[in-house]
């Protein structure tokens, strides 16, 4: 099943938290305070870890702009323009999820 708009909201935020700790586990690491064994590998390890859920991010961000787009398009002309196969159930779901068992079914 593909993600809805809430599922890839709640990944953005996810891979907003990781980069937040990472990025202040390199903060840390830098500090001259600090009892580190400062290599460049240890270094290259945190802008990689960055790079990477900075690309995730960005993809995600990309799902999110496209799911809007569909969405915008439905709203404003009952149908997407969208080259996505996407409908806008596909993308809110059904509300049938396992936060709502018993209260819509």
């Amino acid at each position: 099943m593909a993600d809805t708009l809430g599922d890839l909201i709640d990944k953005l935020t996810i891979a907003n938290i990781k980069l937040w700790h990472i990025e202040d586990a390199r903060r840390e690491f830098l500090l001259p305070e600090n009892g580190y064994k400062k290599t460049i590998e240890r270094a290259e390890e945190y802008l990689d870890q960055i790079s990477k859920i900075n690309k995730e991010r960005n993809s995600l961000i990309d799902q999110i702009n496209a799911s809007l787009k569909v969405l915008v398009d439905y709203a404003c002309n009952g149908t997407s323009s969208s080259s996505l196969s996407l409908t806008h159930t596909d993308i809110l779901g059904h509300g049938k999820n396992k936060f709502y068992k018993g209260e819509h079914d």
